[in-house]
């Protein structure tokens, strides 16, 4: 089963790395079994009215867990992979959702209008009901970005991949056969 990690407001002004490395960095901490199918950095609204860090992005985990008794210490690992990497002084927040669960929907639509609007928890804790959606810290305004991450990494048509297979040791120039056989499809 396919299952999404948001993570959000984890770093500082002064961090050393942002989210995106952070939500990466949990690939190596995911149950046995687990498979990190990639990470997506998605960008949400940038306003003054909106406390960010320098982009005001999130980023998604897409794991595959061959069992869903593995949801649960998937979830409890993401919690001390925060615990552990996120900086003091953040916001941190984590939603974690399978694909099967029905209010994928309505995390969607929330992913949307954090695009395009100021979201406030109470909206994200909305979107989220029934699946987990936790704040470690700070304001804990993390879980607002962390459920918009999951909505929108969930409906396929948004972000862009920080994490993908062998992606990362690819040289910055590559043929597109060399991508087909990495699993990247081109878009025609």
């Amino acid at each position: 089963m396919k299952v999404y990690l948001g993570f959000d407001d984890t770093d500082t002004h002064d961090s050393l790395y942002g989210t995106g490395k952070l939500a990466r960095w949990f690939q190596n901490s995911m149950p046995d079994g687990c498979e990190c199918l990639g990470v997506v950095r998605q960008q949400l609204f940038v306003c003054n009215e909106i406390p960010y860090t320098s982009h005001n992005s999130a980023a998604c985990l897409i794991a595959e867990m061959p069992e869903p008794d593995l949801l649960n210490p998937a979830i409890e690992g993401a919690v001390n992979h925060l615990k552990h990497y996120a900086m003091e002084g953040s916001d941190p927040g984590l939603c974690v959702v399978s694909e099967f669960e029905s209010s994928i929907a309505r995390l969607i639509d929330f992913g949307h209008f954090c695009t395009r609007a100021v979201s406030t928890q109470r909206q994200a804790i909305e979107a989220a009901k029934e699946v987990h959606l936790s704040g470690h810290g700070g304001t804990n305004d993390g879980i607002i970005g962390a459920a918009a991450a999951v909505g929108l990494t969930a409906c396929g048509w948004s972000g862009r991949f920080i994490e993908f297979g062998k992606l990362r040791s690819l040289p910055d120039e590559v043929l597109v056969s060399e991508l087909n056989n990495t699993g990247i499809e081109e878009e025609r």
